[in-house]
């Protein structure tokens, strides 16, 4: 019985005195950042899930090179210590820990001034009983902001033949922790060099000089230094200030200098850094004539222009970095050249424009035409007759169809000439037509004809070798001498059937009315009908 007991004493003691030790620990961050001079909590809480407990003190501390140095302690019963380092920096953030009577749950201290040397890791200790010692730990890093700097890296900068690489400008990211990244942006070609120092304090030092080879096209060029540092970006701006000698010109003779011209004169221009302080004039294999005047880079001639003044003129510009030279061939010419007015180059552009216009135009009103003739061929729709066992003698015959268009503000009368060249040939598919087309009735009068050019010649239609051309009906006016009225309402007259049965299932002949005979009018100069070619009679409509 005695070794049962111990085992449950052993027992209860690990199932309940155990695990209430354990819940009892001090909460804190897992890291803290802050820059010099700033200020930063460090934050300690103790969690008890067993109470109760009595808290005897809280200690904090520093960790320095492996040992522990106290900053600041809370006791119940002595009140709260604060180390001399920390005395002006370091207070317990809750109020309740300063009391008489204190609350120590919550021990957070609050640093200010951040200074480098505070960077370390702390430790929170919580005295117990009787749980005894409860510690945890969090590590302070401390950042250091770095100056920033630009400057061209030599006080002069001049561009010489020799091509070398120089030191243009200098950026430096100075005592910075961590250190600074520094890039370029420029459009000058060239390139970046950096080197980092780390001080005897602990930060950084970061020196980048950018390279190029100065000349004078990289003069008032822009260089900008980007330092980026902790997600801040901070940037520096100079512009390269690079000396060179004279670009010289020499201007002021057009080809036109004639004998007795007035008032010519040569121009020395230069472009240099610094600007130019001395102009030199000199003539190749001569000597400057008398009549010239020298101003500053102006070489003035007096008088009549003369062949005196012919030879190459040579200009000498100076300045502190050197000598650089320009040239003219000057000539005389007896006659001044012909010149061709403005006003005269105007009035040719303007032709040439007014030309352009006019020929848009044409061609605009060309298409639109075409356009509109194509437009009104549409309209057009001319009716077959098929007649197949129609003999030759009566090809020259027209029929005559009348239409309306729903577009067309008239009735149109469509003529076509149908041949038949062999018994053979098969009738084309007709084109059927709406019920309310067939609009032809007695008593109306018709007008409005067609365009003579849209009719089908007779003589395409049929063989002119069989018609000769002084027996064919005219063109025009054949449709004029149409009878007004084609059916009458008198006696009924039968429809001969045609002796094929094609003919009778493509023609169509009103019941109620009268076939009209057509008779070939008298015209003067028309001989009658050929022979053998009797009058047609003249349907209504036909249908196919």
């Amino acid at each position: 019985m005695g070794m049962e007991n111990t085992g449950l004493w052993i027992f209860l003691i690990t199932t309940c005195v155990v695990p209430g030790i354990k819940s009892q620990t001090v909460e804190m961050d897992d890291g803290k950042a802050g820059y010099v001079g700033s200020k930063v909590d460090l934050r300690c809480r103790f969690i008890n899930s067993f109470p109760p407990v009595k808290i005897s003190q809280v200690t904090w501390q520093k960790l320095v090179n492996g040992t522990k140095q106290n900053v600041a302690i809370a006791n119940p019963s002595l009140g709260v210590s604060v180390a001399p380092p920390y005395r002006d920096r370091v207070t317990f953030k809750n109020a309740a820990v300063r009391r008489r009577t204190p609350t120590l749950e919550d021990t957070t201290i609050s640093f200010s001034s951040l200074r480098l040397t505070d960077e370390s890791s702390y430790i929170c200790e919580y005295t117990t009983f009787p749980a005894g010692n409860r510690e945890n730990t969090v590590n302070l890093t401390v950042y250091v902001r770095p100056t920033t700097q630009m400057s061209l890296s030599t006080p002069t900068l001049v561009a010489r033949s020799s091509n070398l690489k120089t030191p243009v400008a200098t950026c430096i990211s100075a005592n910075g922790k961590p250190p600074g990244v520094i890039s370029w942006e420029t459009k000058v070609p060239g390139e970046a060099t950096t080197r980092e120092y780390r001080n005897s304090d602990g930060t950084f030092t970061v020196q980048s000089d950018y390279i190029l080879v100065p000349s004078k096209e990289t003069h008032k060029e822009t260089l900008t230094c980007v330092t980026s540092y902790n997600e801040e970006v901070y940037t520096d701006s100079v512009t390269l200030d690079i000396q060179y000698e004279p670009d010289v010109s020499v201007d002021g003779f057009d080809g036109n200098w004639y004998l007795n011209r007035e008032n010519v004169q040569l121009s020395c221009n230069a472009d240099a850094n610094p600007t130019v302080s001395l102009y030199q004039w000199k003539l190749i294999n001569g000597s400057i004539p008398n009549s010239a005047e020298i101003r500053d880079n102006v070489l003035s001639f007096k008088g009549p222009v003369t062949y005196d003044l012919q030879g190459t003129y040579v200009c000498d510009a100076t300045n502190s970095i050197g000598t650089r030279s320009g040239s003219v061939e000057v000539s005389v010419i007896e006659k001044p050249l012909p010149q061709i007015a403005t006003g005269d180059v105007i009035s040719v552009i303007a032709l040439l424009l007014a030309a352009g216009v006019l020929m848009g135009i044409t061609i605009t009103v060309l298409v639109l035409k075409i356009r509109s003739r194509k437009d009104n061929s549409s309209y057009v729709n001319t009716t077959l007759s098929f007649l197949p066992s129609v003999s030759p003698a009566l090809c020259p015959i027209m029929v005559c169809v009348l239409h309306y268009h729903p577009h067309h503000p008239s009735f149109i009368l469509f003529s076509s000439l149908i041949r038949n060249d062999s018994p053979s040939r098969k009738p084309s598919q007709p084109i059927r037509k709406r019920p309310g087309d067939d609009i032809q009735h007695s008593g109306r009068f018709y007008e409005e004809l067609p365009n003579t050019a849209d009719y089908v010649s007779y003589r395409l239609a049929c063989n002119k070798e069989d018609y000769p051309e002084p027996y064919s009906p005219p063109i025009n006016p054949p449709l004029s001498f149409l009878p007004q009225h084609p059916y009458h309402s008198s006696q009924p007259t039968t429809t001969t059937s045609s002796s094929s049965t094609d003919t009778s299932k493509n023609t169509f002949s009103p019941p109620s009315h009268t076939m009209a005979i057509f008779k070939y009018p008298s015209v003067t100069g028309l001989s009658s009908p050929p022979p053998g070619v009797a009058a047609y009679t003249f349907p209504k409509e036909q249908y196919v």
